[in-house]
């Protein structure tokens, strides 16, 4: 369990790094503000399927954290989520999370 824990966040460290290598460096025009990293977005007609979707997909979520991302993904191996209700109940990342999270995911 320990072993299954620490591979799943190096991969998700490993996808959070590789975006922000992937990231354009600042024009040189002389602006001061360094380019910022940001999170890929999701369009609410691309739902992701909480039970099949991979790490790399997770992290587009918003709010979710490398932690959150590491709670559904030991929550649905123990056993894949029924629903919304199901996936609620079983408080697997914070309300305010959930609130975000209800249209922009498929069971």
């Amino acid at each position: 369990m320990l072993i299954r824990l620490v591979c799943i966040s190096l991969g998700v460290c490993g996808v959070i790094g590789a975006t922000a290598v992937a990231q354009t460096s600042p024009s040189m025009t002389g602006s001061p503000h360094p380019a910022t990293a940001t999170r890929p977005s999701i369009s609410r007609a691309d739902k992701i399927n909480l039970n099949t979707a991979p790490v790399s997909e997770l992290v587009k979520l918003p709010h979710v954290s490398v932690r959150g991302v590491t709670a559904i993904t030991e929550a649905r191996a123990k056993s894949k989520f029924k629903d919304w209700n199901d996936f609620v109940a079983r408080r697997v990342v914070p309300r305010f999370v959930r609130s975000e999270l209800k249209e922009l995911v498929t069971f």
